[in-house]
């Protein structure tokens, strides 16, 4: 191994402990607090009575809500965030480090799955869809917040203003309505939705601040 990519894989094992250390936190917090306390089951039940009230006002948001969640799912959210990624290393924009962005993203999506074997809570029997997985935490939530922290990431090397703006402003609306999604559907609770949130937002975050990948775009090179 060439001495110097030992310090890269170094700190790619460090990131995907520091990030399954974050992943165990959130189950346990789950497993022994949210799923038991009184307080959260209030608020999850609150939830599940207010989507299941505003559906019941307006029958037309299921269709739509369904359709959103496919449009917002990991197969979608992933693909995009390593388009951008290579779509920038391409055009000169950003250095081969800009790889790593979209590999944090694939093992947080992979130890968000590991997260709801950890935990296995049941679904809401008020569910509109039915889904084989389980319940804690929201698997969409999860991608929808990895996915918002890398894209915002990769969107700082966009050198066109209001592209730049104006896509984080919708990777962040993006993030939100997928997680009212969950809860309109039924199927996710309060709890679940918002561990999701914080799972991908910290696992972001902590892979990206351990691997440290070099954002800076490549020096210009004279024609």
């Amino acid at each position: 191994m060439p001495a110097d990519s030992r310090p890269l894989v170094l700190r790619g094992v460090a990131a995907v402990v520091a990030m399954t250390v974050v992943m165990l936190a959130i189950a346990a917090l789950g497993r022994w607090v949210l799923i038991t306390a009184p307080w959260a089951a209030r608020m999850d039940e609150g939830g599940l009575a207010a989507g299941g009230e505003i559906v019941a006002g307006a029958p037309w948001l299921v269709d739509v809500a369904r359709t959103w969640s496919a449009l917002s799912g990991p197969w979608v959210i992933h693909p995009i965030v390593i388009g951008l990624a290579l779509g920038l290393l391409l055009s000169g924009r950003a250095r081969r480090s800009v790889l790593l962005v979209p590999a944090v993203g694939l093992v947080g999506w992979a130890l968000g799955a590991l997260c709801k074997e950890v935990v296995q809570r049941a679904r809401p029997d008020e569910a509109v869809v039915v889904y084989g997985s389980w319940s804690f935490p929201s698997g969409h939530a999860n991608n929808a917040a990895l996915g918002a922290i890398l894209l915002v990431t990769l969107l700082a090397l966009v050198r066109t203003a209001w592209i730049r703006w104006g896509a984080t402003a919708l990777v962040v609306v993006g993030a939100l309505l997928t997680a009212a999604d969950r809860i309109v559907l039924g199927v996710h609770y309060v709890t679940d939705v918002t561990a999701g949130l914080a799972l991908g937002a910290l696992m972001a975050l902590v892979g990206l601040g351990v691997l440290r990948p070099d954002l800076r775009p490549p020096p210009a090179t004279d024609a």
